[in-house]
């Protein structure tokens, strides 16, 4: 699903550095957990692996979850919906709720955990 989000309107729930992904650049990798709010108002949540500077507010595009390696690309993200047009979470109260799960503290390990060599 395309979108195109507001501006300066990305929100960041949670973000770590992945210290076992150094990228192409030299800079560390960060996991996080956020979200843009799109033109129709919709919230669309990610939660992935980036360079740091994706987590920033997007401008005019949703950014990238590609990681360039020093011999190939990368990408780790958590699917967080079934189809495109359901959205992830009802609210931004869900979401943050959703935070203090096993299964969000189980995917966040994961993908702290990654590393490449």
């Amino acid at each position: 699903m395309s979108y195109v989000p507001l501006g300066d309107k990305r929100t960041v729930l949670d973000k770590s550095p992945v210290s076992g992904i150094v990228e192409k650049s030299g800079g560390v990798a960060e996991f996080g957990f956020a979200y843009d709010e799109v033109l129709d108002g919709s919230l669309h949540y990610f939660m992935d692996v980036r360079e740091a500077h994706e987590f920033l507010a997007p401008d005019g595009s949703s950014g990238s979850n590609q990681i360039e390696l020093p011999d190939r690309i990368m990408n780790a993200y958590v699917v967080l919906t079934h189809s495109p047009s359901t959205l992830a979470f009802p609210s931004r109260a869900a979401a943050k709720a959703w935070m203090e799960t096993g299964r969000y503290a189980q995917l966040k390990t994961m993908l702290l955990s990654l590393t490449y060599k």
